[in-house]
């Protein structure tokens, strides 16, 4: 990252400050967004079961296979093989937990 000259002194432990609230703030979102898909989930079961049909043909045995068709698509992109933990993915990691716990 570049910074201005006046904050060269600091710049190191800004970076991480500013890696740690990221890994914070995205593990926030990413709670909030999964606590939605499971409420938006409910409503469409509870419509369902009252005669409400707001997704047509839609069953659960479907989207199961299309979630797991996925997870093997994208299963050889995603291979840690020489994963190097650096202190930086370190700090954005502790961020995100803490943003899935507290948030």
């Amino acid at each position: 990252m570049i910074y201005p000259a006046a904050l060269e002194p600091v710049a190191p432990y800004l970076t991480l400050f500013l890696v740690f609230l990221d890994g914070l703030l995205f593990g926030v979102a990413v709670k909030k967004g999964v606590v939605s898909i499971i409420l938006i989930a409910i409503g469409l079961f509870i419509g369902t079961y009252i005669g409400l049909s707001f997704i047509p043909q839609v069953s659960i045995s479907s989207v199961i296979s299309k979630i797991s068709s996925n997870a093997a698509t994208f299963e050889s992109v995603l291979h840690f093989g020489s994963f190097t933990l650096t202190f930086i993915v370190l700090l954005f990691i502790i961020g995100f937990g803490i943003g899935i716990w507290r948030g």
